[in-house]
């Protein structure tokens, strides 16, 4: 479709903001979206994609601004509110059940019109399933009757789509949006083929399009216009016909790397001395051939957008996941597996994991035991504990980290973001493990506090100790390395040297992760 002025708005938003304490993590969002056309919307990870989609869809509720919908004030409580409203959204994890039919998943939940006292009509309900399959021209192809667990996954997503097009459709007359986040993710070239015919037949019959994806090949051949977002602010929007990749890399980036803010001239220079050594290493689905030697005091940064393997990864190398693949060395030594995360700390590597609260602290325990968990063995004689040597440990990074708290006697849980991640630091760093993998290390915490983790990242690097990263943004990911790997698909994409005297830019490295 090719939007014009006279084209009827069927969504307006203005000044669309999320607070959650005291993060924003959209301001001030403006967006107009025409009947029967498809918005791309891109940005990194972090940068207010899925939040506005989410309240759009009636999972979350906007702290600030209004919305219309055909002119008429909008504003969905939850999710079925935003169907009867003719808003649906198809979310990244599939939702339909496997050993039901493609009718029953369709009208699951709405099952009444078929409903004869206990008995089920299945012939009228797979008629009309047919026709809602019909409806975006996939009838011939995937049948009614059929479980879904024999569907492939491009025609499940295609029945999850159908489903909530009807839903929207039967709901709204005078114009429907479908919101599709990530829906490519997992897609061959060819599935993807399919989805984007299916998405244009859709928009044919007046539906509006919201498409999220990583991917800006993707949003330059299905989208009509495209927005652009970063760190929960819209920074720009463009007809796709005036677009390139070039033109999005550039404002999706946006600002150049702060060298003061990540005290790039603290950065130390790794010795050759290689702490851990992967190679060829792989787990099955995820990703595979991952090379590489991490040196003593270096900083190995992680970049790749969600899905390119990066998570798995480390996931692997702290224990979480099994690999099925490949081999892992520590100072030269095999490691035949890493069966756990106290397995890996054995060999010297933890993690300080992506979801603070739900992995990294024990939340009705005090601080100091959450500092002085991942160091048992150094701190007990004979499995016995000296209440005074852990007081003096735990008010000791209390210190050192800038803790903001009443005293170590105070539970985690009641600290603010960034205080708990210090003590998790601090945790993590007293272990005197030499791999240390920091995943998302300062999601969710304030600048203050992200300086002060920044300043710590510095020192344990000088101390010898070896990091592998995964920024919470590829700016943190560029100012914190020492070198770059970049990551896409499951596969080793690009290496970039990253030293303090010579920077590798982020137009550069998106276009690897892209």
């Amino acid at each position: 479709m090719n939007t014009n002025i006279d084209d009827p708005i069927l969504f307006k938003m203005r000044g669309i903001g999320k607070t959650y304490g005291s993060t924003d993590v959209l301001e001030n969002i403006d967006m107009d979206i025409y009947r029967g056309e498809v918005i791309g919307l891109i940005g990194e990870n972090g940068a207010g994609k899925s939040t506005l989609l989410k309240i759009i869809a009636g999972v979350e509720q906007a702290s600030t601004g209004t919305i219309e919908m055909n002119g008429s004030p909008y504003g969905a409580k939850n999710v079925l509110d935003a169907n009867r409203q003719g808003v649906g959204m198809v979310f990244q994890e599939q939702s339909l059940i496997l050993n039901l039919t493609v009718a029953q998943n369709i009208y699951l939940g709405r099952e009444k019109p078929y409903s004869m006292g206990k008995l089920i009509n299945w012939g009228k309900m797979n008629a009309d399933a047919r026709a809602v399959l019909a409806r975006i021209g996939i009838d011939k192809h995937i049948q009614p009757n059929k479980k879904v667990y024999d569907l492939n996954f491009v025609s499940r997503q295609m029945v999850e789509i159908a489903k909530v097009v009807d839903i929207i459709i039967l709901s709204s007359e005078a114009g429907a949006l479908l919101l599709l986040d990530e829906p490519t993710t997992v897609l061959s070239a060819d599935e993807i083929e399919v989805l984007f015919k299916e998405i244009r037949h859709i928009t044919e019959k007046g539906v509006s399009v919201i498409f999220v994806s990583h991917r800006l090949d993707e949003i330059l051949e299905i989208s009509d216009r495209i927005y652009i977002f970063k760190d929960g602010k819209k920074v720009g929007s463009v007809n796709t016909k005036d677009a390139d990749t070039d033109m999005l890399y550039e404002r999706m980036v946006g600002r150049v790397t702060s060298g003061t803010y990540y005290l790039i001239n603290e950065q130390t220079v790794p010795s050759d001395e290689i702490v851990l050594s992967v190679k060829d290493l792989g787990k099955f689905g995820y990703f595979k051939d991952v090379t590489f030697d991490l040196k003593k005091g270096e900083v190995l940064g992680l970049c790749g957008v969600e899905g390119s393997g990066k998570e798995e990864l480390c996931a692997v190398l702290c224990g979480d996941e099994p690999y099925t693949a490949g081999t892992i060395a520590v100072k030269g030594k095999k490691i035949k597996s890493l069966k756990s995360p106290a397995a890996a700390l054995r060999k010297s590597i933890l993690s300080i994991p992506r979801d603070r609260r739900m992995e990294g602290i024990l939340g009705m325990m005090p601080i100091s035991d959450n500092i002085i968990i991942s160091s048992f063995s150094k701190i007990a004689t004979h499995g016995v504990f000296s209440g005074k040597r852990v007081s003096r440990i735990a008010s000791y990074w209390v210190d050192k980290m800038g803790v903001k708290c009443r005293g170590i006697t105070e539970r985690i849980d009641r600290l603010s973001g960034g205080n708990a991640q210090k003590v998790v630091f601090s945790r993590v760093i007293g272990s005197g493990s030499e791999v240390l993998i920091l995943n998302h290390p300062t999601r969710g915490v304030d600048i203050g506090a992200k300086e002060d983790l920044y300043k710590a990242v510095r020192e344990i690097t000088k101390e010898g100790k070896s990091v592998i990263l995964l920024g919470d943004t590829l700016d943190e990911c560029i100012g914190l390395s020492s070198r770059i790997f970049v990551m896409k698909d499951g596969i080793m994409q690009k290496e970039f040297p990253a030293s303090a005297e010579a920077k590798p830019d982020q137009v550069d490295i998106v276009k690897y992760m892209m």
